[in-house]
């Protein structure tokens, strides 16, 4: 049986791909190893799940990696199924074994300027 609990704090989280939200002294209901919703109040169906209060701490839900680094660019949000071994195995390490070489390196970061 899959773990189900509640979370409460203040509570950071993309609801798209542009928008940032925060609620304040709210509720994350996790159920299967998955966020199942962000709440200001804490529904019924959820009131008898096992909850943790953070109190005023920031909880940041999927533990996504939210900063990357410009030789990673290119290949931004794939690989995200990956272990992180894996994946800086077979994305980051290759991408950034070519800025050794300089006319690369220069056209890339000229890229990464523009944008």
């Amino acid at each position: 049986m899959a773990e189900r609990f509640v979370l409460k704090g203040n509570i950071c989280y993309s609801r798209n791909a542009r928008a940032l939200e925060c609620v304040e002294q709210g509720y994350l209901v996790c159920e299967e190893g998955r966020s199942a919703g962000v709440y200001k109040e804490l529904p019924q169906v959820y009131a008898e799940l096992p909850l943790t209060d953070y109190g005023d701490r920031i909880i940041v839900p999927g533990l996504t990696d939210l900063h990357l680094h410009g030789p990673q660019y290119s290949f931004r949000g794939l690989g995200m199924d990956l272990e992180l071994l894996e994946w800086l195995n077979t994305r980051t390490f290759p991408e950034e074994a070519k800025y050794s070489d300089r006319e690369y390196a220069r056209k890339h970061i000229k890229f990464l300027r523009m944008i």
